[in-house]
């Protein structure tokens, strides 16, 4: 085979072999939704990651009584807008996932605690939002 020829198979592969693996099957673990539930558990997945944004803005400013009413406001949304009979649909894998991460948006509001252990606490938030998008696909 002559050079080029390799050469442009390399990069033939180098461009097709991205798109072929994002067309493999996803083998996530399917949670479905209606689509009242999906629109709610999908918003408020970005309502969470807003926050973990506006946790590392506002330890920046000092602003701890704005931090926590920031969380507050988060956990009194999602109780206020969470449609009936979500919990029963929601797989337990799932749930518990989402319920793992309940400790860690308490110890964010707790001003004894120093802004270093604040910060663990929003890295562990987002390991968990990692290791849910990479195990569940909400459908």
């Amino acid at each position: 085979m002559a050079k080029g020829s390799i050469s442009a198979l390399l990069v033939t592969l180098c461009l097709t072999w991205p798109a072929a693996n994002a067309l493999a099957a996803d083998e996530r673990m399917a949670v479905t939704l209606n689509e009242e539930q999906k629109t709610f558990v999908l918003g408020h997945m970005r309502d969470m990651l807003e926050a973990l944004t506006d946790t590392q803005q506002l330890l920046l400013e000092g602003k701890r009584e704005e931090l926590r009413q920031r969380i507050a406001n988060l956990q009194s949304s999602e109780q206020a807008n969470r449609p009936k009979g979500l919990g029963q649909q929601i797989p337990p894998a799932f749930r518990a996932m989402a319920q793992s991460m309940r400790p860690h948006w308490q110890a964010i509001q707790n001003p004894d605690l120093s802004e270093e252990e604040v910060r663990q606490h929003a890295v562990d938030l987002m390991r968990v939002c990692n290791a849910c998008h990479r195990t569940f696909s909400i459908q």
